[in-house]
């Protein structure tokens, strides 16, 4: 029962994996990319973070959720993927504002992004799965959060990725 549990409780996810879930599945969820655990977060921010990519994956529940994806480069430019209840669907490309881009590439190295795990599950089912994705010095962390599990401040960084997107300057769909 418990195995049949889990099962459901993951098909929302899989329905429409994006990139961000992609990645994911290829980092692996027991170790982080490039980073060394036994690593003080001082080690690995002596040099300054060169954060290249941010990315936001929100994946289907059994209800209504949004689906859709985005990457972010550090010049501001988007990709964006809209799968399903969402109201831009398809792919569209853009630009955010790079001064709240930089701060909250600030807040995610200021957030030690990559000390976080790399998946947060709570044993419900009915929800999406969040992925967010930092590419930084030339290496990638992608997290998985399914029902908002994570700590407050990866609550924060989705938030704050949503939010570029409602202040966004959209091209027309490609």
């Amino acid at each position: 029962m418990k195995s049949i549990l889990i099962l459901f409780t993951l098909i929302p996810s899989l329905a429409f994996a994006g990139e961000l879930a992609d990645l994911f599945k290829k980092q692996g969820s027991n170790r982080t990319e490039g980073y060394n655990q036994s690593q003080s977060y001082d080690e690995i921010s002596s040099d300054k973070p060169d954060i290249t990519e941010i990315g936001l994956e929100r994946t289907l529940c059994y209800g209504t959720c949004p689906a859709y994806s985005v990457i972010i480069k550090s010049d501001g430019t988007f990709k964006y993927t809209g799968h399903k209840f969402v109201d831009r669907l398809g792919n569209y490309t853009g630009s955010v504002s790079k001064w709240e881009l930089r701060t909250l590439l600030q807040f995610i190295n200021d957030s030690n992004y990559n000390f976080f795990k790399n998946s947060y599950f709570t044993g419900v089912t009915d929800h999406p799965t969040v992925y967010t994705m930092v590419k930084m010095n030339g290496k990638t962390k992608v997290i998985s959060n399914y029902a908002n599990s994570g700590p407050t401040k990866l609550w924060a960084i989705e938030q704050l990725i949503d939010k570029l997107l409602l202040e966004a300057k959209w091209d027309q769909k490609k």
